[in-house]
């Protein structure tokens, strides 16, 4: 935590006790106020190798989320821009058995032969994040875009998918004047009527009113919201094959529980924390709009987030192969280091005191070009989580 020095005359004439009873406030509004300091990131485990265990594994399938549901089944997401073809969501049952999901219809593949105008009503063209509600709805991002690098084949669009009559029940699109050119959406974090998606190829916020499909994009091109920092492995910067830096821009979101604010990054930028009330307020200044957007934490390259409903956040850092915790009082937390971790994506709770997390080899994949050099299979991790945690 950095020194805090008052100025010199903060002191002048006072008696000895009262200047340490001033310094003593002064040092506890700091420390709990909402201009409190980050502290570092620990750099030893809380945990042991023995808390993560293997819990399921696929020889043909790379997941890139994991999201458990109350009743205890998990959805899958195998998204096509990591070389996954066929289903891009599955369910996984208590039993281990796993189907494409919701319905075979729409977890199927789109027909390859298809023209890139065709309407992909009842197909998932390109799963690019998934998120549950406090209601219990299921929220997924279709960008439309399989593969970064080649055209989009469809408009993008959120679909609400029903957990317990395992159906798309709504489609949302996105509308196009919300876009700009080089667009490709990633990720969501829904509250209420409310939708929120990074824009992961030119770096903004879109804000989707849910109700009316309303689509308004906010921050267009915050230095925030680009990769203005490599993505680091433990290996290096991530390149592509010709030799360029890979470059992301914010893809990873999540809305606190009360639907207050948001943290969105870009895999290898900073944590940045920005209030809701600015997409609704009609008297905020465009200065203000800038200013409005707070560096929440100095994290690693990451390769997903997800939030529990007390407000911590849970990340997976692909540098050192980690999960880590921060909490909303900004109590980080480095849970577990584990070799076995090669590029973990994004984590799901089942509120049991299990998080799950896949190491899957995002880098050995192809994704960003080349050829795939993955070693199969790939697996999904149940990390127990401490049974205690710092207050907030």
């Amino acid at each position: 935590m950095p020194e805090i020095t008052p100025p010199r005359h903060f002191f002048a004439r006072r008696p000895a006790t009262r200047r340490l009873g001033v310094l003593a406030m002064v040092l506890a509004c700091l420390a709990n106020g909402p201009q409190a300091w980050a502290l570092h990131m620990p750099k030893e485990s809380e945990l042991g190798p023995q808390a993560l265990t293997p819990f399921m594994q696929s020889s043909d399938h790379i997941w890139d989320a994991v999201l458990p549901l109350p009743d205890g089944r998990m959805v899958l997401e195998a998204p096509a821009w990591l070389g996954n073809t066929g289903p891009q969501l599955f369910i996984r049952t208590p039993d281990g058995a796993t189907a494409p999901w919701p319905a075979v219809l729409w977890g199927a593949a789109q027909d390859s032969t298809a023209p890139d105008t065709a309407a992909p009503t009842q197909h998932i063209v390109a799963a690019a994040g998934l998120t549950r509600t406090a209601e219990g709805s299921l929220w997924l991002l279709d960008s439309g875009v399989p593969q970064r690098e080649q055209p989009a084949k469809a408009a993008p669009r959120l679909l609400e998918i029903d957990p317990i009559r395992n159906a798309v029940v709504r489609s949302v699109p996105i509308q196009a004047d919300a876009l700009q050119p080089g667009s490709i959406l990633s990720g969501v974090a829904v509250h209420g009527h409310t939708a929120y998606v990074p824009d992961s190829g030119v770096g903004a916020i879109l804000v989707v009113d849910l109700q009316t499909g309303v689509s308004r994009r906010f921050l267009d091109r915050h230095p925030a919201l680009v990769a203005t920092r490599p993505i680091m492995t433990p290996q290096g910067p991530l390149h592509h094959p010709s030799g360029g830096l890979v470059a992301v821009d914010a893809s990873m979101i999540a809305v606190s529980p009360d639907g207050s604010w948001i943290v969105v990054q870009p895999p290898g930028g900073y944590l940045s924390r920005i209030d809701t009330a600015i997409f609704t307020d009609p008297h905020i200044t465009p200065a203000a709009f800038e200013e409005s957007v707070t560096q929440w934490f100095k994290t690693p390259s990451l390769g997903g987030l997800v939030i529990d409903s007390d407000g911590t956040l849970y990340w997976s850092d692909i540098t050192t192969g980690s999960i880590q915790s921060y909490t909303t009082g900004r109590i980080p937390r480095r849970l577990i280091t584990d070799n076995r971790l090669h590029w973990p994506t994004t984590p799901g709770l089942d509120g049991k005191g299990h998080l799950y997390v896949t190491a899957s080899q995002v880098d050995r994949s192809g994704a960003f070009g080349g050829a795939s050099s993955v070693n199969w299979p790939i697996t999904l991790y149940q990390l127990t989580l401490p049974a205690t945690a710092p207050a907030h």
